[in-house]
């Protein structure tokens, strides 16, 4: 089977869940004996592949082009949508870029209509990501759905590498790129009060942001910038819990990872992350006072035991690929 993965030009620039997705999803795809090709341009001669796999309708255009060449070949064309409606987090920011992305998305909203009337198959991450999908666009297309898959190394992390570089214990962690959708502004003030240090670990993708939530820091706060995959392992085993209170997430990649290293999890109940952590984890809206309820929650209550098995018998990777490559199997019949 030869398969060719095309997503935005900059997905091995910027990097966010559906690089992970996309270059894990590949990495045990060829494990499994599929040759599969991952392409950011466009491509004219499709004549080597049995199939094209998309990811990613929300920075639309480029997956667009991709899918009207692979249309007119008529090749089979399988799309991982990883999508949330961005409304409700556009509604409640005061970014700059607000109100030009509002006219953005609602001028692109039928490309994603035509793609996701015209592909063959859907893998959406998540049940409620593909009832939203129904909702929002009326689709009708056959899905399957493909979870996102996490790394087995995080099963094996240990706190003392972080703890003797850092010298940080007790604390707060949350692992992401510092950006509004991510809510770190909403989690520091929700923590103003508890006596507990907060350690961000990740790219910054707005220095203006940053900035903000600097001051909102008051000195309480860490920033780390972007580790490598086993010190984040590491920083996972030696934190109190693991906090992501995104506006949306299907389901956060970054919990998948704290959940299996043995992490406390609180998290968004926007998106999919309940379908993966069920009542394991403690849930909050993104708001303050809502985080601050489950933070405290978490803290005074002990880790479920049962957390870190349901994740490492569920989502690895090399499960994600083995339903990936039924889906491909499926298509091609």
């Amino acid at each position: 089977m030869r398969v060719l993965m095309q997503n935005r030009s900059n997905v091995h620039r910027v990097i966010a869940g559906d690089t992970i997705q996309m270059t894990k999803t590949r990495e045990y795809l060829l494990s499994l004996g599929v040759e599969v090709d991952l392409l950011t341009e466009e491509v004219t001669d499709f004549s080597r592949y049995d199939l094209v796999h998309l990811f990613n309708i929300i920075p639309i255009e480029e997956t667009y082009r991709f899918y009207i060449q692979a249309k007119k070949k008529g090749i089979p064309i399988v799309l991982s949508p990883i999508y949330w409606d961005p409304m409700e987090f556009l509604a409640n920011t005061n970014s700059r870029r607000k109100e030009s992305f509002q006219i953005w998305w609602k001028k692109t909203n039928h490309l994603r209509q035509e793609i996701l009337d015209g592909v063959d198959l859907l893998l959406p991450n998540g049940v409620r990501e593909y009832q939203l999908l129904v909702d929002k666009f009326h689709i009708i297309t056959p899905y399957r759905i493909i979870p996102n898959g996490v790394d087995p190394i995080f099963y094996y992390a240990r706190p003392d590498k972080f703890i003797n570089r850092y010298a940080l214990k007790n604390f707060i962690l949350c692992v992401g790129r510092v950006c509004r959708r991510k809510n770190q502004m909403a989690l520091i003030n929700a923590l103003k009060g508890l006596d507990k240090m907060l350690v961000i670990i990740g790219p910054i993708n707005d220095y203006q942001y940053y900035q903000e939530c600097r001051r909102a820091g008051e000195g309480k706060v860490k920033f780390i910038g972007p580790l490598a995959q086993n010190w984040i392992a590491s920083a996972y085993a030696a934190c109190d819990l693991h906090a992501l209170v995104s506006w949306y997430d299907t389901p956060g990649l970054v919990n998948l990872e704290a959940a299996l290293a043995g992490c406390k999890i609180v998290t968004t109940n926007r998106g999919t992350a309940y379908e993966y952590l069920e009542d394991m984890a403690w849930y909050s809206s993104p708001n303050s006072d809502s985080i601050r309820l489950a933070v405290q929650k978490a803290l005074y209550n002990p880790a479920n035991p049962y957390l870190r098995e349901h994740v490492f018998s569920n989502f690895t990777w090399d499960k994600v690929a083995v339903l990936t490559y039924r889906a491909y199997q499926e298509i091609l019949d």
